[in-house]
């Protein structure tokens, strides 16, 4: 798989690895390791979830099966809602300092004015 073989010499030179850091990581010699990146030789499915977890990258990135290195989570929380482990980050942050109660005091009026807040700054300050 070219792909595979691609990514992964990518991956680890982007992370400053040798092949024999990668053999020690992977508890294989450096030379098993290089006929990954030679595509001699192909890893066993449990050594390609250590691989993914060592470059903190999903297993269909390293086949070539997403372009995304990492798939992206979302949190159901009701049906028509869904938020990214970002957004719920900040949410936690709100929730941390009492932000969002204080916008749940009155949120119709208090959503609006946030909304209406965020645009004049995107505009302002041009953020995309």
């Amino acid at each position: 798989m070219l792909i595979f073989r691609e990514r992964l010499r990518a991956l680890r030179e982007q992370n400053n690895f040798e092949q024999k850091d990668m053999g020690k990581k992977l508890n294989i010699t450096a030379s098993a390791y290089g006929f990954y990146e030679q595509g001699r030789n192909e890893p066993s499915l449990q050594t390609l979830v250590e691989i993914a977890k060592i470059f903190d990258v999903s297993t269909d990135y390293l086949l070539g099966l997403s372009n995304t290195e990492k798939i992206p989570v979302n949190y159901s929380l009701a049906k028509n809602i869904v938020l990214s482990k970002d957004e719920l980050e900040i949410i936690r942050r709100m929730k941390d300092n009492s932000f969002l109660a204080e916008i749940s005091s009155d949120p119709e009026k208090n959503v609006e004015r946030l909304i209406r807040y965020w645009e004049f700054i995107k505009n302002e300050f041009e953020m995309d």
